[in-house]
């Protein structure tokens, strides 16, 4: 045998191993396995912020010992265990495709969630059988509860938090230790970050409706930082837990542009073109859902674009958290003080695909 058909052979031996490795992996035909699977491939689209419509991924693991420790970013925690009493929290929509996961390939708990949805009447229903084990082998990005970034402190770990919200929003206060590298600047202030690529970096920002941590997470990984985790609660859920940072001395109230959101929404009522509202979020959130006179400007293109905006009418900047809505009025104030009537809505918003919304007020 010469050397190239003994290649071949050990090539096809080492294959067959391979394959032996992988299928061993996967749980074995049995009565407690999901019948309708999906791949890690499939998942990965589905995981943004705001979630596509019409899917919901669940983490089926328990949540102090597991979802807390490590999840896949923008799932929900639903444990096996508590399924039947927090049914409530399942979409109302029995066509909504809803996607279970746990701790890999032996974990049994996606599959009974999987199962009990279907005998609720949902329609749609699969399993990730890989689960969180599968999501980080592959590399991709772990989420992680504020009570283990708590624990992380704690012990003292060595990591660098970085809090990924406008410099505005730093500085009314964030979780204690963190740097702020605002996600619109990440590329300038990226030299913050440690030389060693092994150091590990925890992103937040401001809670699940927030993109800018993962945004600046999946550029992290770009730079080639090897251990990433996003606290995608955010600061609102350490302040709920916690208590709030110790802020930065405060600018005077006259010289904050923050609009009441019972007058905004007054105005959205009864006379919405009488302001230019200018929503601030990413393209891919905006298509997902806005107000219908609002025109999509991302706050990472807005300084470009500051010689176009009006001066004949109120300017209102909107965004999910009212982050980058803030970013934006502070950012008009600097490049152009010509535009002397600019607010922005300081609230949370949760935006519907109908242009309807869901406004609460931020607490100071």
């Amino acid at each position: 045998m010469n050397g190239f058909k003994r290649f071949s052979c050990l090539a096809a031996i080492l294959a067959l191993i391979l394959v032996a490795g992988c299928a061993a992996k996967r749980p074995p035909q049995a009565d407690w396995v999901y019948p309708k699977q999906v791949t890690i491939e499939e998942i990965k689209p589905l995981i943004t912020v705001p979630n596509p419509e019409g899917v919901v991924i669940i983490d089926s693991r328990p949540y102090e010992t597991k979802h807390v420790q490590g999840y896949i970013p923008t799932t929900k925690s639903i444990p096996t265990s508590k399924f039947d009493g927090m049914t409530d929290q399942l979409p109302k929509d029995k066509k909504t495709r809803l996607i279970f996961y746990c701790e890999g390939w032996e974990c049994k708990l996606s599959h009974q969630s999987a199962f009990k949805a279907e005998r609720l009447g949902y329609q749609n229903v699969q399993v990730f059988g890989g689960g969180y084990p599968e999501w980080v082998a592959e590399g991709e990005i772990p989420a992680i509860g504020v009570e283990r970034l708590k624990e992380m402190m704690g012990k003292g770990d060595p990591f660098l938090l970085v809090d990924s919200r406008p410099a505005v929003k730093y500085a009314e206060g964030s979780i204690p230790g963190a740097v702020s590298i605002p996600d619109s600047a990440f590329d300038k202030f990226s030299g913050m970050l440690p030389r060693g690529k092994n150091v590990p970096l925890v992103f937040f920002c401001g809670g699940f409706d927030c993109p800018l941590s993962h945004k600046s997470a999946a550029k992290a990984k770009a730079l080639g930082y090897k251990k990433i985790m996003i606290a995608e609660a955010g600061y609102p859920a350490w302040v709920k837990l916690y208590g709030a940072g110790a802020a930065a001395p405060a600018k005077s109230k006259a010289d904050d542009g923050a609009m009441d959101a019972t007058a905004f929404q007054k105005i959205i009522k009864e006379n919405p073109k009488s302001i230019m509202l200018i929503d601030v979020r990413d393209e891919a959130e905006f298509k997902a859902g806005h107000l219908p006179t609002a025109v999509n400007i991302p706050v990472d293109q807005l300084e470009k674009k500051a010689a176009t905006l009006p001066k004949d009418k109120p300017i209102v900047f909107i965004c999910a958290t009212g982050s980058r809505s803030g970013e934006a009025y502070y950012m008009m104030k600097d490049v152009r003080p010509d535009l002397k009537d600019v607010h922005y809505l300081e609230a949370t918003t949760k935006f519907r695909k109908d242009g309807t919304c869901d406004i609460t007020p931020n607490k100071k």
